[in-house]
């Protein structure tokens, strides 16, 4: 041990973690970039990931018929992105534990030169070189802001679902009709067609009253002039000619 710190490997060990955790937020960071370029059209995308998502949103949205909560939905299937069998969400924690394994290490070298009994040099110098690589990793992180490129593509992908994509699925057909909008439809028409045989039926029903109120009137006019008629044949010669004499002397 006495030799690893006094020829200097330690510092090979500290640069080595501050690299990868520059490296993999570096890495993370450009993933982020490349996916937000590509969402400001998903039907033009070339990415693999944003392919799968528009079909998987597309397919969520019609068996649903629509979609509540578009940022919700966005925001699980973006936890689920994978860079080199990696999650993106574990590579950003796994830089951050470089930053601190970077401050553990110089301090742990520093404090090993320190108890093997090494000149102070070293305790110096594993001390400094373990805080300026964590601050740099520190740097690095603001300057890359993992956190804010995943709000902007969260942003970019809720932006052309509801203002482009939603639009779109809505205009290509009834599909997307909730079911008790559909049922509405479905009533309404037999409702009309109902209301319409009601109508008819009035209507035939009273015609037919009517005819048969007709029917009424011309058979009771016809029963009044053939009992009339028959008041006429009743009568006998003498009563006919009776009434003919009476009928003279009311004339004259």
């Amino acid at each position: 041990m006495m030799s690893f710190l006094q020829t200097g490997k330690a510092l090979y060990v500290l640069a080595a973690i501050c690299l990868a955790g520059v490296f993999s937020r570096l890495m993370a960071g450009s993933f982020y970039k490349g996916l937000i370029k590509e969402s400001t059209n998903l039907a033009l995308t070339k990415n693999k990931y944003l392919r799968n998502l528009k079909q998987s949103a597309e397919d969520t949205y019609r068996i649903n018929q629509g979609m509540n909560n578009t940022r919700v939905y966005l925001e699980r299937q973006i936890y689920g992105l994978r860079m080199l069998g990696l999650s993106v969400r574990g590579l950003d924690n796994l830089s951050g534990q470089l930053t601190l394994l970077c401050f553990l290490a110089g301090g742990g070298a520093a404090f090993l030169s320190y108890w093997y009994r090494s000149d102070n040099y070293y305790i110096v110098l594993y001390g400094t070189v373990g805080i300026l690589a964590g601050m740099f990793t520190m740097l690095v992180d603001y300057g890359v802001n993992l956190e804010a490129k995943r709000q902007q593509l969260l942003t970019c992908l809720q932006d052309y679902m509801e203002n482009v994509m939603w639009p779109r699925l809505n205009r290509e057909g009834g599909d997307y009709t909730p079911a008790a909008a559909a049922e509405g439809e479905h009533r309404e028409p037999a409702a009309v067609r109902s209301i319409g045989r009601e109508r008819r039926f009035n209507n035939n029903t009273r015609r037919g009253l009517e005819q048969a109120a007709a029917s009424r009137e011309n058979s009771k006019e016809k029963k009044e002039d053939r009992s009339g008629e028959n008041w006429l044949q009743d009568l006998n010669p003498d009563q006919k000619r009776m009434l003919g004499e009476l009928l003279k002397e009311f004339i004259s």
